[in-house]
């Protein structure tokens, strides 16, 4: 520890700002696969398998946590797309990443847009189907939004004496969009909605 004022200062201003709480977070990746379908892009989606134990029959893009092995966020999500759809590594080009995003759960996610030169697919167990959505279609639509609100929840030996208020206190309720895109029947939702909101307005700007 130094309390030199100089040397803190140098500390500061020789590093790049991050996020805060981002090292204690959990990491993932996932990626944005772009088909090209009778010359014309499409997303590639995957609804998990039924028998999986969280989120079932969710429509989301390939995607998981960052393992020891993984150096960077691209090959955590190159490695979860073929994983997950049997599409070969070299089939799958990195096109570039898209802003990362700080989840209110405490993970920290990296999406990675990749150009798929191949539509033969084998996906694995976790994955129940794939289908494809025209880039276009996906433009052109307007996606439902709902606000959803959440409360603290304060455990009971919280030390209220330590803060103005006491047990009075107003605590915030956190408010987040929940998104919905529709494509014949198949609803698109939650995570995967917002990463491709924010794909969507960055290509249609």
């Amino acid at each position: 520890m130094t309390t030199d004022i100089n040397e803190v200062f140098s500390r500061l201003k020789h590093r790049e700002p991050g996020i805060i709480g981002e090292r204690e977070a959990q990491h993932a990746a996932v990626a944005i696969p772009i088909v090209n379908e009778k010359e014309q892009p499409s997303i590639l989606f995957q609804i998990r398998s039924y028998r999986l134990k969280h989120q079932p029959g969710d429509i989301s893009f390939p995607g998981g946590k960052m393992e020891a092995d993984d150096l960077t966020s691209v090959e955590t999500a190159a490695r979860e797309l073929c994983e997950e759809t049997g599409i070969k590594r070299f089939n799958a080009a990195h096109i570039a990443p898209l802003d990362k995003w700080m989840t209110p759960y405490g993970v920290v996610i990296y999406p990675h847009v990749f150009s798929i030169s191949e539509t033969s697919f084998a996906p694995n167990e976790e994955v129940e189907e794939l289908f494809t959505v025209p880039l276009h279609v996906l433009l052109k639509q307007t996606p439902e939004t709902y606000q959803i609100s959440s409360k603290a929840d304060v455990p009971e030996d919280f030390p209220y004496e330590k803060i103005a208020g006491g047990k009075n206190y107003q605590f915030r309720r956190t408010v987040m969009p929940e998104v919905f895109y529709e494509y014949e029947g198949k609803h698109i939702w939650g995570l995967t909605a917002r990463i491709l909101r924010h794909f969507l307005r960055i290509v249609d700007s």
